[in-house]
């Protein structure tokens, strides 16, 4: 059976990158038709998630004002995963690596036993990170990190910083628009974060535009030495090639190193551990594969079929 990605598809991205200024108007007929105005001092300056929680971002940036339109939920896998496993797993070390304004790390309320990290290297979303940890009922257990997550450490790194869209800023590759700024930032790895720290559960995202690779080559020590990991990782083929590694690669380094469960376009797990890469893109109908992996090491906590299949409507959006 093929199913086919309908989604996210190469010429979507490339429109995307080549002609902001649709997108922007697009959102701004959004923020229209839901605010009755595109005022940016009569737009709100946060939202507030079903867990009573809430992010501060910039209505004046476009996936603010897209985080506005969804009331926070851009990613509805996500979301349903990151709550899910919070409370069905009541995890030690929660680490969400591309924080972007929070949608994810300050969705929930987390077990009062938790660490909760996140790391973000555009130095221009932290002030609204900021506003919103402080806001957040387990602001004591959060530490937030201003840098690029790596597979080593290696002093500054370019990182390029999407000004039309914060979501598509990467160290990977420079969008094809000339709304991009080029900086230095840090490097770290995730191991080198919690070499003092031992712990049962660990629960992670990544979302980094083609950056994974390296994220997670970064946190193989802490995986190895924890008893179970769970994670949602963004698998972008396009963008994880321009990082200069081949999909096919990171692949078979995600089947050494974990087990492996694809979403499919209408939400629904395909177990991928046994299936190599030419495989996977036949039974997805294309070579261009762009979709959300589940990974899972150690102890198995849940069924994670159970748990995060479905056989609803695809919800996601950029």
């Amino acid at each position: 059976m093929k199913t086919k990605i309908i989604f996210r598809w190469p010429v979507l991205f490339k429109l995307w990158e080549e002609h902001p200024s649709i997108w922007k108007a697009m959102i701004n007929i959004g923020i229209l038709l839901k605010y009755k105005t595109l005022k940016i001092d009569k737009l709100p300056k946060k939202v507030t998630f079903p867990s009573s929680t809430y992010i501060y971002v910039d209505p004046n940036e476009n996936r603010g004002r897209a985080i506005l339109l969804t009331g926070g939920i851009t990613q509805n896998r996500l979301f349903k995963f990151w709550s899910k496993s919070v409370q069905e797993c009541s995890p030690d070390l929660i680490i969400d690596v591309g924080v972007n304004y929070g949608e994810c790390i300050f969705s929930t309320i987390y077990p009062s036993h938790s660490l909760i990290y996140g790391i973000e290297a555009n130095h221009y979303l932290l002030g609204y990170i900021k506003k919103s940890k402080e806001a957040h009922p387990n602001q004591e257990q959060m530490t937030i990190i201003n840098a690029l997550a790596s597979d080593k450490i290696e002093g500054q790194k370019v990182f390029y910083i999407d000004q039309h869209w914060s979501g598509t800023s990467s160290a990977s590759y420079q969008p094809s628009h000339n709304m991009i700024e080029k900086v230095s930032v840090s490097t770290v790895t995730i191991d080198s974060l919690f070499k003092e720290i031992t712990c049962k559960t660990v629960l992670f995202k990544v979302d980094v535009e083609g950056y994974e690779a390296f994220v997670l080559k970064g946190m193989k020590n802490l995986l190895m030495n924890c008893e179970s990991a769970i994670g949602f990782i963004e698998f972008n083929s396009d963008y994880i090639k321009q990082s200069g590694v081949s999909a096919e690669e990171f692949f078979a380094f995600l089947q050494k190193n974990f087990r492996i469960y694809i979403y499919l376009e209408d939400d629904t797990l395909l177990e991928a551990d046994q299936m190599d890469f030419s495989h996977l893109q036949n039974t997805l109908g294309t070579k261009y594969i762009h979709t959300d992996f589940i990974l899972v090491a150690g102890k198995e906590v849940l069924d994670v079929k159970k748990h995060f299949s479905s056989e609803s409507d695809c919800k996601y959006t950029l």
